[in-house]
């Protein structure tokens, strides 16, 4: 429990309740059934988005206040503001938690800093990873991690959209099934992870120079029958039959597809303030 303690978290508490009273549900016993409800409900409702950063928001990890931002004032967040708040709650329901920081790759095969964090849940003899903070391509469900013989080369799981291969001992990649081919979309290992390692990659998130954040406004959620993503001035929304690519034209534009399509509260001077500073 020294992990799950330092993280703030660890016991049945109120956070939980009023996060799952946010989906109009009730707290339960630790099952699969309620881990994978309570993901997909998590990237449908609230968005992943830079929205608070752009602004110049505070954005503290502490899960009462990621509490306040994503869920009460619908701000959205990033990998270690979801992934922070779902930490937090899976372990006052009583799950088995993990933190794991992981290197965002995009298919490739350097080594960028430890800037995305997941959580590991360990449930009836299995892992699985839960990430409800990856953006567009992010999973909405647990995906398992790999048997101990599986192989990279090893089919693709039928029906399944993302799967965890281990390409090198102790190296794992999450990958997205895309155009038909597998897709690492990050890498990571099994160390242990603290909090300040956590805020170290927070801090580089949100506040270097040159963090993806900190340069452009992007913003999505994942539904069940489409995939809603903005990345600047480009609106595409997914569905099963193919892509429907909008441009944003004007400061309204945007702040109605902030709002209505992707469910960020935010004022119309903050949609100005957004799309004024919007890179061209």
């Amino acid at each position: 429990m020294a992990i799950v303690d330092e993280f703030g978290a660890g016991g049945r508490g109120d956070l939980a309740r009023r996060y799952l009273a946010a989906h109009g549900l009730e707290a339960g016993e630790p099952t699969m059934a309620l881990l994978r409800e309570i993901t997909r409900r998590h990237v449908a409702t609230f968005p992943f988005s830079s929205v608070g950063v752009r602004l110049g928001d505070e954005l503290p990890l502490a899960p009462e206040r990621l509490l306040d931002r994503i869920v009460e004032r619908e701000r959205g967040g990033s990998c270690f503001e979801h992934n922070g708040l779902m930490f937090a709650v899976l372990a006052e329901l009583g799950y088995d938690v993990t933190v794991r920081l992981a290197r965002v790759i995009n298919n490739g095969d350097h080594l960028p800093g430890l800037t995305h964090r997941t959580t590991h849940v360990r449930l009836d003899g299995a892992t699985y990873v839960v990430d409800v903070g990856f953006g567009a391509a992010g999973p909405r469900q647990p995906v398992p991690m790999p048997a101990p013989d599986a192989l990279p080369g090893d089919p693709w799981p039928d029906g399944e959209e993302h799967r965890v291969v281990e390409r090198r001992p102790g190296e794992f990649h999450l990958q997205h099934l895309r155009h038909g081919e597998p897709f690492s979309l990050y890498r990571f290992d099994l160390g242990v992870y603290g909090q300040a390692d956590c805020e170290l990659g927070h801090f580089f998130s949100h506040r270097h120079p040159e963090a993806v954040f900190v340069n452009h406004l992007v913003a999505s959620r994942i539904l069940d029958d489409e995939i809603r993503s903005l990345r600047n001035r480009d609106y595409r929304i997914t569905r099963a039959d193919g892509d429907e690519d909008v441009s944003i034209a004007d400061a309204d534009h945007l702040t109605a597809v902030l709002r209505d399509d992707l469910g960020l509260n935010i004022t119309d001077d903050e949609g100005r303030r957004l799309f004024a500073e919007l890179p061209v």
